[in-house]
């Protein structure tokens, strides 16, 4: 899903001007996200993914952010409130860093690999959820919604 580009100045590469800061930059304080985040309408995990908002966070971790935060991923961004956007930033925070710790240490020099088996639950739907035990659902473009008892439970 990645692209290598060659070029003598950034601005050459395709979209690169469009792309927002690293999610984890030092920048991004809290204001600077929440001032970002008011610039994008819509459903949250679409905002997440979006690299115009920040660059870095993918559907996974897009995921597990929101379920760290306990915020259901269809939420319209202007439902939040200053409380769940700050909850928000800092699962932003907690997941992606210890995704990056985990993901050092077990690694090594196979950055080919995708581990991906210590997440909460991006693509463990229908298994028990970590945090209550209801089945998490999952919600995909090719199946619809899937929970193990085929009915709908929150994140």
């Amino acid at each position: 899903m990645g692209k290598i580009y060659l070029a003598s100045r950034l601005e050459d590469v395709p979209t690169i001007a469009e792309t927002g800061p690293e999610a984890l930059a030092d920048e991004v304080t809290l204001d600077v996200f929440a001032a970002r985040l008011r610039q994008h309408h819509g459903e949250i995990k679409g905002i997440l993914v979006n690299h115009r908002f920040l660059a870095g966070i993918g559907n996974a971790y897009a995921d597990e952010i929101l379920w760290r935060a306990r915020i259901y991923p269809f939420r319209k961004r202007k439902t939040l409130s200053e409380t769940e956007v700050a909850a928000l930033y800092e699962a932003l925070h907690a997941v992606l860093n210890e995704a990056m710790a985990t993901l050092r240490e077990r690694m090594g020099a196979q950055i080919h690999v995708k581990i991906r088996d210590f997440l909460a639950v991006h693509t463990h739907g229908g298994e028990p959820c970590p945090r209550c035990g209801t089945a998490i659902s999952e919600i995909s473009a090719n199946r619809g919604l899937r929970t193990s008892a085929g009915s709908a439970s929150r994140r």
